[in-house]
């Protein structure tokens, strides 16, 4: 205890052992809402996101203050207190400014000045749309831009100022000046927040203060407390929750030795892809190589006979104009598939148009018989509940046996010439692709049995529940290996067993791990096939935490699954020992300072049974239009005086994953389209146990859009009152 001789106890320092600390007496929650809420934002260039998908990761500001606020007491003066809190996180004023990284642009500027002040700063020709800078020999254009800068930013509200500034976690901490003032406020003496944090966990503790987190999830609480000089333990029953947290701690906080995971994972890819090239799964003829396997499921239409392809549209891409085409063969009772590139928008619009299940039914192209999915499934409900009509597959089946009501046919490859700026092509599938699909299942089956008792692929079974219901309900799948194609398995078994067979270091091996975990996340039978213009790829399974199968699916090659395997995550380097491992919380024997922890006993409630869970669902409602207390509005009869956005003036932008911008974006849908076909199959696919509560909750709100009486809504209001009546009606 040496080390810390010199810092002074709280007694020394006029402050009672057992005195209160700053978050026992206030907390700063509008600002770090805000500060939590642009963490989010930031979507995969967070801290930790790149580690691996885990929902509910606690923001790293909010658990660096709440930890400094545990451990800085509260003094006789509250407003200095709250000064020194935020000046710690760097977001008062003069932090906000350090943080400034983005600058505000011209026509931005333009706006923002009044009439007024204008010619001070512009030249007399400048408009709106090109706005000049007037220079003088004193001020030349950059310092009059500086100043200009200076000035708007300062003028600006908290939010706004968000908008043009880095994280707090991008800054080292207060600048030498505020550490000034927190060292008088404080008597401490750091230049630092591990520093900070030393001299307060001694003087209330004894000792470099210890955070704990007996359920750790993505790693957050263990990552924030090491980072900012606490000793940290984090442990959780889930292994991966365990797994992620270690990779936070020793691979993002482990400094230079991202460098040579990094190197690990690319020699294991390299040996993998090698022997993928080898065995030729993935190159035609002439030297092209696939980079996209499109899937749909089959079934035979009831009223026909015929076989008949699954899928809500038959658009495979917006920005190439790509489209595939049922074409009729007649004496086989099935239809060949056709993929056209460069169509107009007719064919693009008739494509769409041109699906085989709407409102969770089959349209036969053939009969034009409409049957519901229920039906050809043959689920019966009695007095001992719904019973599963379609067979359980076992653990042995790879692929649908004959017999099986859903088939799963490839009917779309995308290819990439070998040149150094590759053309790249959407082709038809043919009988030598089929041939690789055959042999790509052969070399599984050679490898599953033992891959499976090694632990490279899956083995276990899916345990019943409320969102492991679905594959096995709507197509019979037992195992979690059946979530995966042939091609899939064997991609991932061949990573895992190079990876385990490899001399790597702990650090590497537990990265492998972590973007085995990514590749699954990113290429899985529940992995979509994105459209629109901005991205024709395979997207994550984990969009939302459901399980819900899918009529057309991708599976990517080697080449794109480099976007998942290689970890992206930066150097952090922590400042105290630190650990995590799997546990049972009420196992844990380490000893903490302080626990931080968010048990998940909510998650377990079934929310939607309160009386008030209506209420809150109109909440989330008016939040999402800036309103703060729907309640008020609704017992004021001011609500639907208030001045709402519509679903189109929305159109696809912001989808933060929540029940209204999922509603949001299905009216405007169906208001784009005139049908309600997209709008169900993006609810089915974005809203976590859709065929449970979710719908009912989601009519609920499509309802309240359609009762919007206001001019600007009328045509949103038609639209949403269409999706509401399919949602309502689509007893799946």
């Amino acid at each position: 205890m040496a080390k810390y001789e010199l810092v002074k106890p709280l007694s020394d320092v006029g402050i009672a052992v057992d005195a209160p600390t700053f978050i026992e007496t206030q907390f700063p929650v509008s600002r770090l809402s805000k500060e939590s809420y642009k963490e989010r934002k930031a979507n995969y260039s967070q801290t930790l996101t790149g580690l691996g998908k885990w929902w509910g990761r606690k923001p790293l500001v909010l658990v660096r203050a709440v930890i400094l606020g545990l451990l800085m007491p509260a003094s006789g003066d509250p407003r200095k207190d709250r000064e020194v809190f935020l000046a710690l996180l760097t977001m008062d004023d003069e932090g906000l400014r350090r943080r400034k990284s983005r600058n505000i642009p011209l026509k931005e500027m333009y706006r923002r000045f009044g009439e007024d002040e204008r010619p001070r700063w512009f030249t007399r020709t400048s408009t709106a749309e090109a706005p000049k800078l007037k220079a003088t020999k004193a001020v030349g254009k950059r310092e009059a831009r500086a100043r200009m800068q200076a000035l708007l930013f300062e003028r600006m509200s908290y939010d706004e100022k968000l908008r043009w500034c880095d994280r707090p976690e991008h800054l080292d901490g207060p600048s030498p000046k505020a550490w000034e003032a927190v060292n008088a406020h404080l008597d401490t003496s750091a230049a630092s927040l591990p520093e900070l944090v030393r001299e307060l966990g001694v003087r209330r503790f004894g000792r470099v203060p210890r955070v704990g987190d007996a359920f750790c999830g993505g790693g957050s609480v263990p990552f924030e407390a090491a980072r900012i000089g606490c000793e940290a333990y984090g442990s959780d029953l889930n292994p991966v929750a365990a797994l992620l947290t270690w990779g936070a701690l020793n691979i993002v906080g482990g400094g230079e030795k991202v460098a040579d995971v990094r190197a690990a994972q690319q020699a294991v890819f390299q040996t993998v892809d090698a022997q993928v090239t080898e065995w030729g799964i993935e190159h035609d003829e002439h030297g092209w190589r696939a980079d996209a396997f499109l899937y749909c499921t089959e079934t035979k239409c009831p009223e026909c006979g015929w076989r008949v392809p699954l899928a809500p549209s038959w658009v495979i891409g917006e920005k190439s104009r790509t489209v595939a085409k049922l074409r009729p063969d007649a004496a086989n009772k099935r239809f060949d598939i056709d993929i056209r590139s460069g169509e107009n928008r007719a064919a693009l619009a008739a494509a769409r148009a041109a699906g085989t299940v709407r409102s969770s039914r089959l349209e036969c192209p053939n009969c034009r018989a409409s049957t519901p999915m229920a039906a050809i499934r043959g689920d019966q409900r009695g007095s001992g509940g719904r019973g599963y009509g379609l067979r359980q597959w076992t653990n042995d089946d790879l692929v649908p046996r004959p017999v099986d009501v859903f088939q799963e046919r490839l009917y779309c490859v995308r290819w990439r010439s070998p040149d150094d700026d590759p053309v790249v092509e959407y082709r038809a599938v043919t009988e030598t692709d089929l041939r690789r699909e055959a042999e790509a299942l052969r070399l599984l089956e050679e490898r599953f049995a033992e891959w499976q008792a090694r632990g490279h692929i899956p083995s276990r079974a899916i345990t019943p529940g409320q969102k492991t219901d679905e594959p096995i309900r709507t197509r019979g799948w037992t195992h979690w290996h059946h979530l995966f194609t042939p091609r899939q398995l064997l991609m991932h078994g061949l990573l895992a067993e190079t990876a385990a067979t490899a001399s790597l270091s702990p650090k590497a091996q537990a990265a492998c791990l972590l973007g085995l975990g990514r590749a699954a996340d990113w290429n899985s039978k529940l992995s979509r096939w994105w459209t629109d213009r901005a991205h024709e790829k395979v997207i994550q399974t984990f969009s939302n935490q459901a399980l819900n199968t899918l009529f057309t699916f991708g599976c990517r090659g080697m080449d794109a699954l480099t976007d998942s395997w290689y970890l992206k995550v930066s150097n952090v380097a922590t400042q105290a020992p630190a650990n995590a491992r799997p546990a049972d919380a009420r196992a844990v024997a380490d000893d903490a300072d302080i626990w931080i922890t968010d048990p998940p006993y909510l998650k377990g409630l079934d929310v939607e049974r309160h009386g008030d869970f209506r209420a809150g669902v109109y909440q989330e409602f008016a939040r999402g239009f800036g309103v703060k207390d729907y309640g008020h509005l609704l017992h004021t009869g001011k609500a639907n005086q208030t001045r709402l956005k519509t679903a189109t003036e929305f159109a696809s932008t912001d989808q933060d994953g929540t029940l209204l911008r999922h509603a949001l974006y299905a009216t405007w849908r169906a208001r784009e389209t005139g049908d309600t076909t997209e709008s169900l199959t993006w609810l089915r696919t974005e809203l976590p146990a859709y065929h449970g509560p979710a719908r009912e909750s989601a009519a609920a709100v499509l309802r309240y859009f359609a009762s919007m009486d206001t001019d600007h809504w009328q045509e949103d209001a038609a639209a949403a009152r269409l999706v509401a009546g399919a949602v309502e009606n689509d007893h799946v």
